[in-house]
């Protein structure tokens, strides 16, 4: 059956057993499957052998193999360098984003999306990662540090966009950078203050963490991945990852409506009930909040959606647990 999103996400969060679950997760198509035929579609169409591919992704043949084996890229970036791959305009890399890699459609404020959006309204140059390397490459050593602008002008998103849409040169480009710094820097602002919000809320509520970020992350066993994400958010210079998102959610406590709260800060779309692995979290968060699990201190929150997910015993779910501390198997 074809259940809308709506529907599905509200039959996940009806189900009461793992059991019930596991025979919704079947009715959901398969994430792989949809993705092999995406890729394959693609190479045909483009009339690209794998090496070709590889190149125009920059990436390695056995990438391409896997992804025509169903694997899934892990990252925004490499979704957009196959659109590009694939030709499509800029209303169609948006869409591939959305769609298939479940991630921001190419965002104005961001300077690496600008980049992309440059490139994909020029007439000069070729439409592909290989342009995109070379510009960023050129911004960087062009860019006037003592030009930089110091405020924002407040301008709205699609103020960016359509003077982007604009530009004609690389000199254009790196003025209209230099110009608006200040707002590029400031895109996830407020993504990175609910994260700190919520870090201090879980040193402050856990004893036994001690009062550093560093006791917090020894307790939870952050992934090293994780911590270079904090890391990189109290720098503010994070750039959000989906699955990484999700990860934090979980490890600093929050509830299916805070974690979905925090995607949208990072202008991502909700958890996908339509995404076998996104179901999963779904499942299991909500589980979760009905057996008390959620807003504890410590790691009981990562350990019960761990063990939830190893139940499930699906493929598609497998790379998460990595994300998720090892050892108390048997406590749930």
């Amino acid at each position: 059956m074809d259940y809308t999103t709506f529907t599905l996400t509200d039959l996940i969060e009806r189900c009461e057993t793992t059991e019930e679950f596991k025979e919704l997760l079947l009715t959901i198509s398969s994430q792989r499957e949809e993705w092999e035929k995406v890729i394959r579609s693609i190479m045909e169409e483009g009339n690209l052998s794998i090496s070709s591919m590889a190149e125009k992704c920059g990436v390695s043949r056995q990438a391409v193999m896997k992804w025509q084996k169903g694997s899934i890229p892990k990252s925004r970036d490499l979704f957009i360098r196959i659109a590009l791959a694939a030709g499509y305009s800029l209303d169609g890399v948006n869409a591939f984003l959305t769609k298939y890699g479940r991630c921001p459609a190419l965002y104005a404020k961001s300077l690496e999306d600008a980049v992309y959006i440059f490139i994909l309204f020029s007439d000069k140059l070729e439409h592909s990662y290989l342009s995109y390397q070379r510009i960023t490459e050129e911004l960087k050593l062009n860019m006037d540090m003592s030009r930089i602008a110091e405020t924002d002008n407040g301008w709205e998103t699609g103020t960016y966009m359509n003077m982007l849409m604009g530009l004609d040169s690389l000199e254009e480009l790196t003025e209209f950078v230099s110009s608006h710094a200040k707002a590029f820097k400031q895109q996830y602002e407020k993504l990175y203050a609910y994260v700190k919000m919520y870090i201090e809320s879980n040193l402050l509520s856990d004893d036994s963490a001690g009062d550093s970020v560093y006791a917090l992350a020894e307790r939870q066993q952050w992934s090293a991945s994780l911590r270079t994400c904090v890391s990189e958010i109290n720098n503010k210079k994070w750039y959000p990852q989906r699955n990484k998102i999700i990860s934090l959610g979980i490890h600093l406590n929050m509830d299916v409506e805070q974690l979905n709260y925090m995607l949208r800060l990072a202008h991502m779309s909700e958890l996908y009930a339509k995404n076998p692995f996104e179901s999963a979290i779904i499942y299991a968060m909500t589980s979760a909040e009905l057996e008390d699990y959620v807003g504890l201190t410590g790691s009981d929150l990562c350990w019960y959606v761990k063990s939830i997910l190893e139940s499930l015993d699906y493929s598609d779910i497998e790379f998460f647990l990595d994300e998720l501390p090892k050892g108390q198997e048997d406590a749930f």
